[in-house]
């Protein structure tokens, strides 16, 4: 109760009103059906209307309760309708001021009531909010990302009240600033999938083509974080026409050219609108395969060599690292279902079926590929448990296989590895193989290399036990006949080996003349050597 109403109780008339607004709500309780309801909304109303004088409503909590109540989508129009007379004659006693100070008490009946208001009573809400909410202005803004996902249901193409709701949403950004509707814009898409069509169907709509983004910052808002996260959420909609009109959005807001969001900001845009291509829809992968490869251009000789020269100047960085990212899972948690862990290998397999995309990124991710692959189906058998390169590959071959999760693993990337040429990952792992040996071996056998010891003896490590369960995992049958078929891999793996050998003996050579640091040297060597040279025997001998 504020001073004013205070200072109202000393007078008898308002006190006698108050006690007439305390019966009239009594009738709610004791009602039963909805004629019941309509009833004791009549009631109510009567008592407002003979207290006008008063520019104060007494008990405002609980009439907003009650309004609320009775604006439920589960009761018929007839109440809906009598429910907002009582709104209108309360924001006519109350005034502008008043209303702007209790919105949050009144609007939380109404704005969600268009959604699933029967016909007869929209033009009586939109009425409402154009009489009403309009003349508030800026201090609409505490309630403004309530209001537009209230007024947003009521855009739909082809229906009766689309221009008038148009019109009234053009108002409100008139009334409280373009670029702090925007921001409640953006908002209500990022919380509420009900209105995220019209929502960006709006925004499509009152972009000017012919002008570029940076001369409509105004529609980024207050923060352009809240508007990527917002069109992020959209794009990964479970509607296509959602997704749809997204990338469209996306398409013109966010060009790899010239783009008013961060890198950080690109990569996460780009990661979620991949996953479109899991739906396996045209109009959705034209979509996204139009924004990377670049706005066609007409005064191009060759528009392929033009979508390659955009693809690998602007874009091609950025689909790296989203797809890295994916394959890392950085945007999923640990506890998400099987079908999540399969949809990085998925999106790489759709990827790969547009020459212009998929193939030019794929040496750039295939070791992320092995990474994620080795992680998950070590997270699920625990493979930790079992000390490097000593288990039996038979014996893990069953486990992988018997095991439901780790079986549909192997088998999506086994479908992944079947689309490669026949010789290309197995030469692929020979030259990270070789590379990895050449570059821990050079460290090591620097007497300067100091720390560096430790930074390098990871990854040989880790690329021989990636090579060591890829052979565990992938088709027997293709790893046979691509080594066979291919004499230069089958050569490289052969003379890595030998070289691997010839260490075993060069090292202890090297300490009997007394070399400086060798003992180090050999010592980090044979926590290599014996797994690298398993890998290459394992190669070999097949």
């Amino acid at each position: 109760m504020n001073t004013e109403e205070v200072e109202l109780l000393s007078d008898s008339k308002y006190r006698n009103y108050v006690a007439a607004v305390d019966k009239a709500l009594k009738n709610f309780e004791y009602s039963s059906e909805w004629a019941d309801l309509i009833s004791a909304l009549g009631k109510l109303n009567k008592v407002l209307q003979n207290n006008a004088k008063y520019q104060v409503v007494p008990k405002k909590l609980t009439i907003g309760k009650r309004l609320a109540q009775c604006l439920h989508p589960a009761l018929p129009g007839g109440v809906h309708r009598k429910a907002l007379e009582t709104y209108e004659i309360i924001f006519k006693i109350i005034g502008p001021k008043r209303l702007a100070k209790d919105l949050f008490l009144y609007s939380a009946g109404l704005f969600p009531l268009l959604t699933n208001a029967a016909m007869s009573v929209k033009p009586v809400l939109l009425s409402l909010y154009e009489m009403y909410y309009l003349p508030l202005g800026k201090t609409l803004k505490p309630g403004l990302q309530g209001l537009l996902t209230g007024i947003l249901p009521g855009l739909e193409e082809g229906s009766e009240y689309y221009d008038r709701t148009n019109t009234l949403l053009e108002k409100v950004a008139a009334a409280v600033e373009q670029s702090a509707f925007y921001s409640a814009l953006w908002g209500s898409l990022l919380t509420s999938p009900a209105v995220r069509l019209p929502g960006i169907t709006y925004v499509l709509s009152h972009l000017n083509r012919k002008l570029s983004m940076e001369d409509q910052l105004y529609i980024i808002g207050s923060d352009i974080e809240l508007m990527v996260e917002a069109v992020s959420t959209s794009v990964q909609d479970s509607s296509v026409l959602v997704q749809r009109s997204t990338l469209d959005l996306i398409l013109f807001c966010f060009p790899f050219h010239m783009s008013q969001a961060t890198r950080p900001d690109m990569i996460r845009i780009l990661s979620a609108a991949l996953r479109v291509v899991l739906r396996r829809d045209m109009s959705l992968n034209r979509r996204l395969y139009a924004w990377l490869l670049g706005p066609r251009s007409t005064r191009q000789s060759n528009p392929e060599e033009h979508a390659s020269y955009y693809f690998n100047t602007f874009s091609k960085d950025l689909l790296v690292q989203a797809m890295v990212g994916i394959l890392q899972g950085k945007e999923l948690s640990s506890e998400k279902a099987l079908m999540q862990d399969l949809k990085p290998f998925r999106i790489l397999i759709s990827l790969l079926d547009k020459p212009e995309l998929g193939p030019a990124i794929l040496e750039d991710v295939l070791i992320e590929v092995f990474r994620t692959l080795y992680t998950q189906c070590k997270a699920e058998l625990d493979l930790q448990t079992q000390a490097p390169f000593s288990k039996d590959p038979a014996q893990l071959s069953s486990k992988l296989r018997e095991n439901k999760r780790t079986a549909e693993l192997i088998k999506t990337a086994n479908l992944l590895f079947n689309s490669f040429e026949p010789y290309y990952m197995w030469d692929y792992i020979a030259r990270w193989f070789e590379e990895c040996c050449r570059r821990t071996l050079h460290t090591r056998l620097q007497p300067s290399s100091g720390d560096r010891s430790s930074q390098s003896e990871l990854p040989l490590i880790n690329f021989c036990l990636l090579v060591d369960f890829l052979l565990d995992i992938v088709s027997l049958v293709r790893i046979y006949l691509t080594l066979r078929s291919n004499v230069t891999i089958f050569r490289s793996f052969v003379n890595l080996y030998i070289s691997l050998k010839t260490i075993l003996i060069e090292v202890p050579m090297a300490i009997w003349l007394g070399q400086e640091g060798t003992v180090e040297h050999a010592r980090s060597l044979s926590v290599k050597v014996p797994g690298s040279s398993r890998t290459c025997r394992d190669v070999i001998s097949m």
